[in-house]
């Protein structure tokens, strides 16, 4: 750190310290086409209405700003579902309603702090993960790194973790990843299960992981389950400067002591989750549906901005710009923005369930979920049987650089259960603008982060993909597709 004599005039001072180096940005986000002209199709005409009259901002801000974050089962998530019903209404849904599913047992945040007993005494930022139990005020122990990845990696440390808090995370594991042919999420959840209880049997206090994002932001995600007998130990996530300042100490073979309080509770009984859902009634198949769909949970360090407020707004701005053209579709265009999602998409998941006897009637699934960036395209889940007729839907996009349709298989959002079920369902492929270097699971995911004109084209892409779809004259083909397993992607980390 520069020193400043104490003479040096305030002016000289703030001219000094604006010639330093900037902090780290994200890169400058791709410019969105401007289009010279619009076409007298419905398409131009819901181009138009968007560019001119979008509110797709000023919604984000009021969801962030006015309800804030939306962990599923909290009071905040029924405030900002009985708004999205208002919103619907408003816009002119028909049979707009709530479908509920079983959830568990709520969570709510405390407050979570952690400081060295040992070395330099410092106290740094810790963010407990959801659905694991409180220490029960603050609890003291020396620190140990335990970066065992599944059971058989564990049993060595049997006998060394009783009064110890665990690291879990080593950043420079040099081993190749676990090979998991054929495990599928619910193999994993057990396992993980399982070594929670070991670790638990064992007598540890609780366990530390690395945050997943970089400069000092935290990470939010879940534990092991909504019950906290299941739940395993106390665990939290802390940023990577002061994590891997604890390796090193750790690394110099010298006891090294963590006093760490960590105050989140469940609810005393288990509660219903929902989904809310209205719909364009189809002018001619009314019977057969275009989902257009957003996630409406979000963590809880910041206002869940990006992450995913965007797309929930995009789902309401379409039905917007369709009441204020006046566009009535062939097909029925049913807007869905779901709960759980964070949680393991089980508000999609429910819905999937819930109406498994009428998935051969869903045109196709939409999903918008990698926050502010503009849209270039959709993932085709390995569905090289849906290119040509997706490709006809999103030729009156192609100008705004709605171009690509990867084969890649996306995970981790909402149309995953669909797509499973062989149901024609694709995630927008996004400009990633700060999404992952910044926003997405952390306490900077606030509306500051938007990009209003990359937001404004991300809905045009989305309503008019789903008016194309409705209108199409030919049905996506369903059913269940075969994929080499190289091509499944997970763009969203870890959830």
């Amino acid at each position: 750190m520069t020193r400043f004599p104490s003479a040096l005039p305030w002016l000289a001072l703030a001219a000094l310290l604006r010639a330093q180096a900037p902090f780290p940005t994200a890169p400058a986000p791709s410019p969105v086409p401007v289009l010279k002209e619009y076409p007298a199709t419905p398409a131009g005409r819901l181009l138009r209405e968007i560019h001119d009259h979008a509110e797709v901002v000023a919604r984000v801000e009021q969801l962030c700003d006015t309800i804030g974050p939306r962990l599923t089962g909290s009071e905040q998530l029924r405030r900002a579902q009985a708004w999205a019903m208002g919103e619907l209404t408003r816009f002119g849904a028909a049979n707009v309603h709530e479908e509920a599913y079983d959830f568990g047992l709520a969570w709510t945040r405390g407050t979570d702090s952690a400081r060295l007993l040992t070395h330099n005494g410092i106290r740094f930022r810790v963010d407990q993960q959801a659905w694991t139990p409180a220490t029960g005020g603050p609890v003291r122990g020396e620190l140990i790194l335990v970066d065992a990845r599944n059971l058989e990696e564990l049993q060595p440390f049997k006998g060394q973790l009783k009064g110890k808090i665990l690291l879990r995370t080593n950043p420079d594991d040099k081993r190749p990843p676990l090979a998991r042919r054929g495990a599928d999420f619910a193999t994993y959840q057990a396992e993980q299960a399982a070594m929670n209880q070991l670790l638990k049997d064992e007598g540890a206090l609780a366990a530390l992981t690395m945050s997943a994002r970089k400069n000092g932001l935290g990470f939010a995600a879940g534990g092991a389950g909504h019950d906290p007998k299941k739940a395993g130990l106390p665990a939290a996530y802390v940023p990577q400067e002061p994590y891997k300042m604890l390796l090193r100490l750790l690394a110099r073979k010298e006891p090294v002591k963590l006093e760490l309080s960590l105050g989140g509770a469940f609810s005393k009984a288990p509660v219903q989750a929902f989904n809310v859902v209205g719909e364009l009634k189809g002018t001619e198949k009314p019977d057969e549906v275009v989902i257009l769909g957003a996630h409406l949970d979000s963590w809880d360090l910041g206002t869940g901005a990006t992450d995913n407020a965007t797309g929930s707004a995009i789902v309401l701005e379409a039905l917007r710009a369709f009441q204020a053209t006046g566009l009535k579709p062939k097909r029925t265009i049913r807007f869905v923005l779901f709960s759980g999602e964070e949680q393991g998409l089980l508000g999609s998941r429910a819905y999937v369930e819930a109406h498994r006897a009428e998935l051969d009637a869903i045109q196709a699934v939409l999903i918008h979920d990698m926050g502010t960036g503009m849209v270039k395209g959709f993932t085709l889940q390995g569905r090289e049987d849906c290119r040509g007729r997706m490709a006809q839907a999103i030729a009156p996009l192609n100008d705004l650089g709605v171009k690509d349709l990867s084969l890649r298989v996306m995970g981790s959002t909402d149309h995953a259960p669909f797509d499973r079920a062989g149901v024609p369902a694709f995630a927008a492929i996004q400009d990633p603008a700060d999404y992952f270097l910044g926003t997405h699971h952390s306490q900077m995911d606030f509306p500051d982060h938007l990009i209003p004109d990359q937001l404004v084209q991300g809905a045009q892409a989305m309503a008019i993909t789903a008016w194309e779809l409705a209108e199409m004259p030919v049905r996506l083909p369903h059913g269940m597709n075969l994929r080499p397993p190289v091509a499944a992607v997970n763009p969203q980390g870890p959830r």
